[in-house]
Order: structure tokens, then sequence, then C-alpha cells
């Protein structure tokens, strides 16, 4: 049902092991504006996304040696990973600085839409641009009834502050967002 939704340009909140997310087919520049909408999020702002695979990944980014290192190491979970783009997503996404935020969810729903739907989706977390994060879904079903296509419930999750996010584009690579792994951890691999 939500790959058919995505499929016709509609947006899905769905659960990932961090947060809630706002889902849209990430090369459908309307589905994606109406996420900006949806969220209230500035367009300077850019888009995460969410990848089946690593053959995915390549698709939409470049992927050097340290993102393939990182990737299996931390992947799927709960590191996103910035990367160069390849070009073929709508710039909104990218919010005009030619990278991408990306990663692979573990998440036994997200697995399971990528088994019927084969595009990247945005990853934003569903909450209003600024707004505290919603880990209840009476908050998630208030804040989006009526707002998206369809919201998966799946629950109350556990208290999360999202994903860690490392601009490997830098030189050294930079966490821009301490998230449920720790920077040390990050570190301590790289």
């Amino acid at each position: 049902m939500a790959a058919d939704v995505l499929t016709r340009g509609g947006v899905v909140v769905y659960p990932t092991e961090t947060l809630y997310g706002i889902a849209a087919s990430a090369m459908d520049e309307g589905a994606v504006d109406r996420v900006f909408e949806i969220k209230g999020r500035p367009k300077d702002m850019a888009i995460p996304l969410l990848v089946r695979d690593l053959s995915m990944l390549s698709e939409v980014v470049e992927v050097n040696y340290m993102a393939s290192a990182l990737a299996r190491k931390f992947w799927p979970g709960a590191l996103t990973l910035i990367l160069k783009e390849r070009g073929v997503l709508p710039k909104v996404i990218m919010a005009g600085t030619g990278k991408v935020a990306v990663r692979i969810s573990g998440h036994e729903f997200v697995k399971s839409l990528f088994y019927h739907f084969n595009q990247p989706i945005t990853s934003t977390s569903a909450n209003i641009s600024g707004g505290k994060n919603l880990t209840h879904f009476d908050d998630i079903q208030r804040e989006f009834s009526g707002r998206v296509d369809l919201i998966i419930d799946s629950g109350n999750i556990p208290p999360s502050k999202g994903s860690t996010v490392l601009d490997i584009t830098a030189n050294p690579p930079a966490i821009l967002r301490q998230g449920d792994i720790k920077e040390e951890k990050i570190k301590e691999y790289i």
C-alpha cells in the first residue's frame, strides 16, 4: 500500500529505527515539494534520503572508499553520510549544495517498502521544521492526519536523537549532528 502511494506521487509517514520519517519518492520533484510544504521546511535546508542498498546508493551519489567502509561498518543503522550527488535527483533535495545526506535503514517496514518500491525515498523526520522529535504515535497522528496520504502505525518508538550525520565530503570528515551513534565510535573507526 505504501509503495502504491509513493508511486502515485503521494507522501507517507513511516517508522525507522530512529524516528518516524516523511517519505516521498526522491525522484518525484512534485512529491518532494509536498514534503517541504507539509513540514514547513525552508527550501534552503536539504532533505535526507534512504536507499535500499549500496547499489541504489551508487546510482544517486559518488561512493568513495571511505563511504564504502563506513557503510559496511554502520549500515543498516543510524549513521547518515553526506556525499556528492550524481545529478539525477531533483535539485531541491540538495538545497543547492551538490551534496546528499543518505543512509540505509534496518527497520523491517523500510526493508519491506524497498522490496516493493525501487527508488530512494525522503527521510526527513516526521515533525514540523524546528519542532521536537515525535516518538508517540498519537502525536504523529494528530500532527499529520489529513496532511499526508498514509501514516504507518508502528506504535510509540523509543526516544532518539535521530541519526548521526557525517559529512565525508569535508576534509577531515565532520560530524554535523550528534545522533544515536556516538562521535567517538565514528572517530575511532575512521
